[in-house]
């Protein structure tokens, strides 16, 4: 489900003419789209209903805590840089893990 929502989100703005990079870093280059927030921002959405109770590690939003032990990672989009040149080179990154590490992810 969350793929699904990323999916719907990155592919909204992918290779649409005109599309802005903002640079998240005073030193170096590490840009960061519309899409980029707005995927995050839904798979929030998602876990935020069906996962109430674990933590968030997004790379757009930060952190947010949760109780149960469980802390979801996500790269909304990881290779911001060909999706802003309209490449295939980039992909929605899901994991999941608990305390002893990440036990499930996704590309």
């Amino acid at each position: 489900m969350m793929a699904d929502v990323a999916q719907v989100e990155t592919l909204r703005h992918f290779r649409i003419p005109g599309l802005v990079a903002d640079n998240k870093w005073s030193v170096g280059f590490d840009p960061v789209t519309v899409a980029d927030r707005a995927a995050e921002l839904a798979m929030r959405k998602v876990l935020a209903e069906m996962r109430p109770d674990d933590a968030i590690l997004g790379e757009e939003f930060g952190y947010c805590e949760g109780t149960s032990g469980l802390t979801w990672v996500l790269d909304p989009i990881d290779g911001t840089r060909g999706y802003i040149s309209g490449t295939p080179t980039w992909g929605v990154l899901i994991s999941v893990r608990d305390e002893t590490g990440p036990f499930f992810g996704m590309i």
